[in-house]
């Protein structure tokens, strides 16, 4: 699976489906020529009491390549009132890798741009893209997500048991747990990613 969500917005998380709830508003810009695919969606994040924290406006594009199928997502958070967001491992665009190509359950890896591999190597670190992937039956399969030119510094939520976050927040470590990011009213933050669903006989096919 593939979500984006936050923890800890304005103390209120949107990600464990606890508190708040997002709300979505409709669909635009629906079209497909044979090659492209795109829409766009209208989201409100609401808090416990109904009110609208942020609107988002998110535009999708998914076209076929050589590897397999890339998805490319440019969102715009737009706060309706001040806001903050917090420090949290649970803060951004989330990748939930099938079991059979997980670090721990299967027989897969984690690699990001810097050669950093599995969690180890890359848990925390702050980089451009990060390749979740492994082998099913004969071939060699993953999900690539890639931070695009102009977003925040984007560090990894990377756990061998399948998790795998591209946060554009704070590094959640004890020095930073009370830092947050202001949004004042009427501001944006926008957020960029590429994501490649690949599919190659062997691994050394996908470049």
């Amino acid at each position: 699976g593939l979500s984006l969500g936050f923890a800890v917005l304005n103390d209120v998380n949107f990600w464990h489906n606890k508190d708040g709830f997002v709300a979505h508003r409709g669909f635009s810009g629906v079209s497909a020529d044979g090659a492209v695919a795109k829409f766009s969606t209208t989201n409100h994040y609401l808090d416990t009491e109904g009110n609208i924290l942020t609107r988002e406006s998110a535009h999708y594009s998914v076209r076929r390549n050589d590897a397999g199928i890339l998805l490319t997502i440019d969102t715009r958070i737009t706060a309706t009132r001040d806001i903050f967001f917090g420090v949290k491992e649970e803060m951004g665009l989330a990748l939930r890798a099938a079991t059979p190509i997980t670090v721990k359950y299967g027989q897969g890896s984690i690699l990001s741009a810097a050669g950093g591999k599995d969690e180890k190597g890359t848990w925390g670190k702050t980089d451009q893209w990060w390749d979740y992937f492994g082998p099913i039956g004969e071939r060699s399969v993953g999900v690539q997500i890639m931070s695009a030119p102009g977003n925040p510094e984007v560090w990894s939520h990377s756990r061998n048991y399948g998790v795998l976050v591209a946060n554009p927040f704070p590094v959640d470590i004890k020095k930073n747990r009370g830092r947050k990011v202001n949004l004042s009213k009427g501001a944006d933050l926008r957020l960029r990613f590429g994501v490649q669903i690949h599919d190659n006989p062997k691994r050394d096919d996908y470049d």
